[in-house]
């Protein structure tokens, strides 16, 4: 692997698996949950930078490739950042990582996301959609149908989008957008821009980008949608997560990376 001032870093005995059919548009997975497998932790227990690494997500439709960066190109130093402690959770999601979702607010209307149920809500790295006990999406939904004056549209999958308006782009829509906040356990607040809640389908049609928790999808989720232009590193060492806004179509600033093997 490589990083800005050394062009390769050589991992002793790294465990990796083989497949030959994979059931998705890919050629592998690389595993960055909190388990002893996974990359993220067999480089920093070889390396000196340590159980943290952090993306960048370009927006969905862009030409850009996201970033990924491990050690100190990880630390999230961009204006505007929030930290949220991440939440032990049970065996059966432990290829997530946890936090506590405390609320979503739309205008001056919170939603309390603890009022669907007292545990902790789960963010799930591998999925696009963001994924919300119904208890708490259906009122987010009234109150961005309210807010939003622009022309609604028949969706295309009503079981997935159940909000949708005629725009000529997520441009158009931000000039209408209100303002939304997720907040976070530790008191992060997490500003949401439009192409972190809409996403656009083309043919001048932009969705909801948000459903709701089902049997099929038991988990609450934050997807990659709402991530979109911001920088957000794990911090396994210290045990949290950090969300800042970022322009992830280009570079952002990053300390430079010193490695050296253990």
């Amino acid at each position: 692997m490589g990083c800005r001032e050394r062009p390769q870093l050589q991992v002793p005995r790294v465990t990796f698996g083989c497949a030959t059919t994979f059931h998705f548009a890919g050629n592998g997975i690389v595993g960055l949950a909190d388990a002893e497998s996974s990359l993220i932790n067999q480089i920093g227990d070889a390396t000196s930078l340590g159980q943290r690494f952090s993306y960048c997500l370009a927006p969905f439709f862009s030409d850009v490739s996201s970033a990924l960066n491990f050690g100190a190109r990880a630390t999230v130093t961009e204006p505007g950042a929030v930290t949220t402690p991440m939440v032990q959770h049970s065996s059966a999601v432990g290829a997530y990582y946890t936090v506590l979702i405390v609320s979503l607010r739309v205008g001056n209307t919170e939603h309390d996301h603890q009022a669907a149920g007292p545990v902790p809500r789960h963010r799930r790295l591998r999925t696009v959609l963001t994924y919300l006990d119904k208890e708490l999406l259906d009122p987010i939904v009234e109150a961005l149908s309210r807010s939003i004056k622009l022309p609604r549209k028949q969706s295309p999958k009503p079981k997935l989008f159940s909000l949708c308006y005629e725009a000529g782009g997520l441009e158009v829509l931000d000039k209408v957008f209100p303002d939304v906040t997720l907040e976070l356990g530790g008191g992060a607040s997490v500003t949401l821009k439009a192409e972190n809640v809409f996403v656009d389908l083309l043919l001048r049609t932009v969705c909801l980008a948000m459903a709701p928790v089902t049997h099929e999808r038991p988990v609450v989720a934050i997807g990659n949608i709402m991530q979109q232009n911001m920088h957000v590193g794990y911090d396994l060492d210290q045990h949290n997560i950090t969300f800042a806004p970022a322009d992830c179509t280009r570079s952002y600033p990053s300390p430079p990376a010193f490695v050296s093997p253990r």
